[in-house]
């Protein structure tokens, strides 16, 4: 593997603490074999990365609080895979070239990863819901603007805040 390769890899997947290496071992995963550049072995660590999301998963559960928030754990963990084969893929090349300027200003590689998924969830949205295609230069302008566009969500649940203006009123 060359050294960018693994680069694009080690900024991409998020860190697996102790409590994700015991999970790990306690589902009789070898992490020595699991290649990060396979899509499906990639999904398996991102999961392993979230102990309570995985389990959460396993009881088939929809939404679970974390830190304060309700978030949906299969629908977290498909954005962290998206956002992995951006960076893993170089497509497109600045979210890999965003985590490293903001892991080298001191950023939280996890938070790093949940910053630039907002970037990505917000390019997914604008396709399904308005049925547009990829902007990329929405989507290079939202990458540049970080980390001060996330910053000014601080304080308040991100997705719900970020998605409220945007969800349809039901009709009753």
């Amino acid at each position: 593997m060359s050294t960018d390769a693994a680069s694009r890899i080690a900024v991409a997947l998020p860190p697996l603490d102790a409590h994700a290496l015991e999970r790990a071992v306690e589902q009789d995963w070898d992490l020595d074999l699991l290649d990060p550049t396979d899509p499906d072995e990639r999904s398996v660590l991102i999961r392993l990365a979230h102990p309570q999301l995985d389990a959460a998963i396993d009881i088939d559960e929809d939404e679970v609080i974390v830190d304060g928030r309700a978030i949906n754990p299969r629908l977290h963990l498909a954005i962290h895979e998206a956002v992995a084969t951006q960076i893993i893929d170089g497509d497109p090349i600045e979210m890999f070239q965003t985590a490293t300027r903001l892991i080298a200003a001191g950023g939280d590689r996890h938070e790093v990863l949940h910053m630039l998924g907002l970037t990505a969830s917000d390019q997914i949205w604008s396709a399904i819901h308005d049925q547009r295609p990829y902007d990329r230069a929405a989507h290079i302008a939202a990458l540049e603007a970080l980390p001060g566009s996330w910053d000014a969500l601080a304080g308040a649940p991100r997705t719900r805040k970020l998605r409220a203006s945007r969800r349809p009123k039901r009709r009753r």
